[in-house]
C-alpha cells in the first residue's frame, strides 16, 4: 500500500537557525502517529511543512502521492489555538465550514462529533475551553478528510471529555483515517498511538512503537508508601531518580531486581509496593537527557 504521507530528506532553517535537518519518514493508511519533542524542537515547523503552509529549504513532501497543495481537501487540521470568532453561533460556524467543501459531513454528523447539541445556538464566546476544543475537532472533520492533524487536541478538556475524545479517534482509525497527533499529555497516548516519532536536535531520534521504546529502555518504575527519608532511596546504586509526594515514593530504576534487593532490609517500613513498566513520560524525559550527553 502506498504511503498517505511521504517525507524525504526535509530540511528547514529560519535565517541561520536550523530547525529540521534531513527528516525522512512515511505513514501508511490507518495509522495513528504521535510526533513528540520538547518545546522548540520543530514539531510545528514539521507539521506546517507537511501541510504546505511554509516553504521547505530542501527535500520533498507528498500527500497521497501528490503535492500537499493538491490534496488540501483530504487534510483536516485541528490547530492548538481555537477559532477566535466570538460573535458567531456554533450552528453558523458549522455551516460555514461545510461550505468550504464539495463533499462534507452532514450538519448532524459534525454536531455529534462536537457533542454540542444543547449549545448549537450559543455564541462561540459562551463555550467553555473544552467545548471549544471539541468544536475545533469537529470542524477539522467537516470535509471528511482522510488525514487528520491534531495539535494538542485535549488541552482544556476535562477527564471524561478526554476519554470520549480518544474513543472517537480510535473509531476514526477503524474507518481508515490516518491521524497525526502532537501532545504533551503523554499519559493519554500510551493506549492509542500506533507509532511514535521523537524529534530532537533537528532530527528524528526514534521512530517506532511503544513496545519498541520499552524494549530499548531497561528502566522500570517502583511505587510504594513509606515514612523513611528520601536519602535512603536516592543513595541506592540502581535508582536513577526518586520522587516523593507525601509518603508516596516513585523510584525509576535500571535494574528492578537489584533495587528490590536493596529495598529488602527496609520492607517492614514499606507498604503498597508496586512494580510497573516505565511510563512514556519517563522514557521521553530520559531520551531527551541522553541526547544531550
Amino acid at each position: 500500500m502506498d504511503a498517505v504521507i511521504e517525507v524525504k530528506e526535509l530540511s528547514k532553517a529560519f535565517g541561520k537557525q536550523k530547525i529540521l535537518d534531513d527528516i525522512s519518514f512515511s505513514v501508511p493508511c490507518g495509522q495513528i502517529i504521535a510526533l513528540l519533542g520538547q518545546n522548540g524542537a520543530g514539531k510545528t515547523t514539521l507539521i506546517n511543512s507537511i501541510l504546505g503552509l511554509i516553504p521547505k529549504d530542501s527535500g520533498t513532501v507528498a500527500i497521497l502521492n501528490h503535492k500537499p497543495s493538491q490534496e488540501k481537501s483530504q487534510m483536516g487540521v485541528m490547530m492548538q489555538s481555537d477559532i477566535t470568532l466570538s460573535r458567531i453561533k456554533v450552528s453558523e460556524i458549522i455551516k460555514l465550514s461545510q461550505s468550504y467543501y464539495n463533499n462534507h459531513l452532514s450538519y448532524d454528523q459534525i454536531l455529534d462529533l462536537a457533542n454540542l447539541y444543547d449549545q448549537q445556538d450559543l455564541l462561540l464566546k459562551q463555550l467553555s475551553g473544552g467545548q471549544k476544543r471539541r468544536l475545533s475537532f469537529a470542524l477539522a472533520m467537516a470535509g471528511d478528510p482522510s488525514i487528520l492533524f491534531l495539535d494538542e487536541p485535549t488541552n482544556g478538556m476535562d477527564p471524561v471529555s478526554r476519554q470520549t475524545f480518544w474513543k472517537d479517534i480510535l473509531h476514526l482509525k477503524e474507518a481508515g483515517k490516518t491521524i497525526f497527533v502532537t501532545s504533551h499529555h503523554l499519559d493519554e497516548l500510551e493506549d492509542v498511538i500506533d507509532r511514535f516519532l521523537f524529534l530532537k536536535d533537528h532530527r528524528i531520534i526514534f521512530d517506532g512503537t511503544l513496545a519498541d521504546l520499552r524494549t530499548n529502555s531497561s528502566d522500570s518504575q517502583i511505587d510504594f508508601d513509606s515514612e523513611l527519608l528520601p536519602e535512603l532511596f536516592e543513595s541506592m546504586t540502581s535508582v536513577k531518580s526518586s520522587k516523593k509526594v507525601g509518603n508516596h515514593y516513585t523510584l525509576l530504576t535500571n535494574n528492578a531486581n537489584q533495587t528490590l534487593s536493596e529495598l529488602n532490609p527496609l520492607l517492614t517500613k514499606i507498604e503498597n509496593i508496586k512494580i510497573s513498566q516505565n511510563t512514556l513520560e519517563n522514557i521521553f524525559i530520559n531520551m531527551n537527557q541522553e541526547s544531550k550527553q
